[in-house]
Parts: C-alpha cells; sequence; structure tokens
C-alpha cells in the first residue's frame, strides 16, 4: 500500500472520529440545556393539517 494512500486513510479517520466526538459533546450539551429549561411554560404543539 502506498504512503500517501496510509496517511490519507489514517487523515480520514481522524477525521471521522473528531466528527463523532464534536456530536456526541454537542448532544449532551442539547441534553443538558433541555433539562435546563422551564418545562411549565412550553405550549402544547398542534399541528395544522388540512385533511
Amino acid at each position: 500500500m502506498p504512503d500517501g494512500l496510509k496517511y490519507l486513510l489514517i487523515f480520514i479517520a481522524l477525521v471521522v472520529a473528531y466528527t463523532i466526538a464534536k456530536v456526541l459533546a454537542y448532544m449532551r450539551q442539547s441534553e443538558k440545556q433541555w433539562e435546563q429549561v422551564d418545562k411549565s411554560k412550553l405550549k402544547k404543539w398542534e399541528d395544522d393539517e388540512d385533511d
């Protein structure tokens, strides 16, 4: 396997790992923010479907 291809595959694996780590971090942050929301002020959502 050519050296250039090895480096490219390593780089792609690092980018994928970094992206997954960021998504998981943002999911945790979103969950914490949702827990801090004053849910008593939320309104019931009603879809406006015209059937």
